[in-house]
């Protein structure tokens, strides 16, 4: 993961991370931090909260330092961690990271002893599998995008049954507590017409809890870190 000077990813922040969150997590260490919009809105919530970034590009990290208590600039595959980073945090924050890496689960085990025993891995990450991309591949289209799931700077893959597999499995210290996904439910034009918002939500909900290979758009894991 190279450094890049005009990398700036810049987003309203990712509110799907705020349900694995409470008050005590006092000290978050955002990994692929962006421009620290999802250290803002975490923030916003929970003011206390002490929150430092890592991205691999200068220009964010001038963005993300208006938002976050810190932030440091460096090839997380290739660098050393800082020494002014060497801290306990209560949770590391992996959102939409891991697919632009070479190896994550390396990257994960880096960064694991500079989280506390019963602290949090949250990781966020798209679903090749969710059905709009399997009508594209249905239709005979894989084409890299600018964003979203098939943006042309991921490297791996994940569907909602492969991320634990790949990304948790094989780190003795991690024990997942929480398996989920973000997405919805193709009503076509039922959605903005016949159906209440209420109504449409439930739908989704639904439809993500039973089949959330197909209908998650987004993959979310929140494992602990236990003693071994």
């Amino acid at each position: 993961m190279l450094l890049n000077q005009k990398t700036l990813y810049t987003n309203q922040g990712n509110s799907s991370v705020l349900k694995f969150l409470t008050k005590d997590d006092l000290k978050i260490l955002d990994v692929g931090c962006g421009a620290g919009d999802t250290g803002r809105l975490i923030r916003s919530v929970y003011p206390s909260t002490e929150i430092f970034g890592i991205t691999c590009s200068p220009l964010e990290q001038e963005k993300a330092l208006h938002q976050l208590n810190d932030c440091f600039c460096f090839d997380i595959e290739q660098d050393e961690i800082p020494d002014l980073l060497h801290q306990e945090f209560d949770v590391l924050l992996f959102c939409h990271v891991l697919e632009h890496l070479v190896n994550p689960v390396a990257v994960i085990q880096k960064l694991l002893p500079l989280l506390k025993t019963k602290g949090k891995v949250i990781i966020a990450l798209p679903n090749i599998a969710n059905w709009r991309d399997r009508a594209k591949l249905a239709l005979g289209k894989f084409e890299y995008t600018e964003g979203g799931v098939l943006d042309k700077t991921h490297l791996r893959f994940y569907t909602f049954h492969t991320a634990p597999e790949y990304l948790i499995n094989p780190i003795s210290q991690l024990r997942i507590e929480n398996h989920t996904v973000s997405g919805s439910v193709p009503l076509a034009f039922l959605r903005h017409t016949l159906l209440s918002k209420q109504l449409r939500q439930r739908i989704d909900q639904l439809g993500c809890h039973w089949m959330p290979n197909l209908f998650g758009g987004e993959i979310l894991i929140q494992a602990v870190k236990v003693q071994r």
